[in-house]
């Protein structure tokens, strides 16, 4: 593939209710299922978490979501979808567990992985500058390109510019050391990152990364106006930050809205292996998997070079 995936967020957690999705199905014997992500997959940031436990009709008093033995969360009632931004890039061993009325504990549990843009916290490191995102050359998001990086004992201010614009800098976060996130907006297209930290002494150090940013929908809350990306026509809700539940075998069609230029080419990737290419605004896959987590990507390239991109996770049952 020629992008990175998924967006990076803010610590948040939402939790649905389950009437717009296919819900978690409880176990027939009593107990708690995690049905998603199964058990060795890898998901797209922001992972989403199905849980729904059967406990033979006694009310549940308590839901708790461990990450590696540290709790991360609570659910307030089950079935239910939690789309967790805590849980960034990297491997995850899941535990979930419910206490019903009567003291008894239902417990579930899985491990998998959190590829794209979730980002996490960059170490300062033993040097001025540690910039631990973006990479060069990189495709990122053009509604949030993530920025994350450290800063040493020794830095006493430091400054981020894109293309020659200041972004954030020590004085407006009241922090000299350390790590910093944040996102920046950076139209479709080619962008310089210049990260420059100060010492006491006035000795500056530099670094500089040249990345690129792909179109990826978005719409203003106030206007309603709408950047250009890819909308998925199916499956029904492809594409949100919560996972869409599928069959073996599902349809996926895709467009390209508000291109400033034509399109030339489409790709569809399931699981990061291209499936279906066409030529022109629109493509249609006919994808066939195995139970469990997948994710999909779809990209498009239009006559000026410009990369559209968007994606989702999919709960294959």
């Amino acid at each position: 593939m020629r992008s990175s995936l998924r967006l990076m967020g803010v610590v948040l957690v939402v939790v649905f209710a389950a009437t717009a999705w296919a819900a978690c199905g409880a176990p027939a014997q009593s107990g708690l299922a995690l049905c998603f992500p199964s058990s060795g997959s890898t998901v797209l940031y922001p992972a989403t978490i199905e849980v729904a436990v059967n406990s033979g009709g006694v009310a549940l008093n308590h839901l708790s979501v461990y990450d590696g033995n540290v709790r991360v969360d609570d659910l307030e009632s089950v079935p239910a979808q939690l789309i967790d931004y805590s849980l960034q890039n990297g491997v995850h061993h899941l535990t979930v567990e419910a206490w019903d009325a009567n003291g008894r504990l239902y417990k579930a549990k899985t491990s998998f992985t959190v590829t794209g843009f979730g980002v996490g916290r960059c170490a300062a490191g033993s040097g001025a500058i540690n910039l631990c995102w973006p990479a060069t050359g990189s495709y990122q998001p053009e509604s949030t390109t993530p920025v994350a990086a450290g800063f040493g004992a020794g830095v006493a201010s430091w400054s981020i510019t894109l293309d020659g614009k200041l972004v954030i800098d020590s004085q407006q976060t009241g922090r000299p050391t350390g790590s910093i996130e944040t996102g920046v907006y950076a139209p479709a297209g080619s962008h310089k990152l210049v990260v420059q930290a100060v010492d006491a002494h006035g000795n500056a150090t530099t670094v500089t990364r040249q990345f690129n940013t792909f179109y990826n929908l978005s719409c203003s809350v106030s206007s309603g106006a709408c950047r250009p990306g890819i909308v998925f026509n199916q499956p029904t809700n492809m594409g949100g930050d919560a996972a869409v539940n599928t069959g073996t075998s599902f349809t996926l069609q895709a467009e390209v809205s508000g291109n400033p230029k034509p399109t030339t080419t489409m790709d569809v990737y399931v699981d990061g292996k291209k499936i279906e290419q066409s030529a022109g605004p629109g493509i249609t896959a006919a994808v066939s998997t195995t139970a469990g987590s997948h994710y999909v990507v779809v990209q498009a390239w239009d006559t000026a070079g410009k990369l559209y991109e968007a994606y989702g996770n999919v709960n294959v049952q």
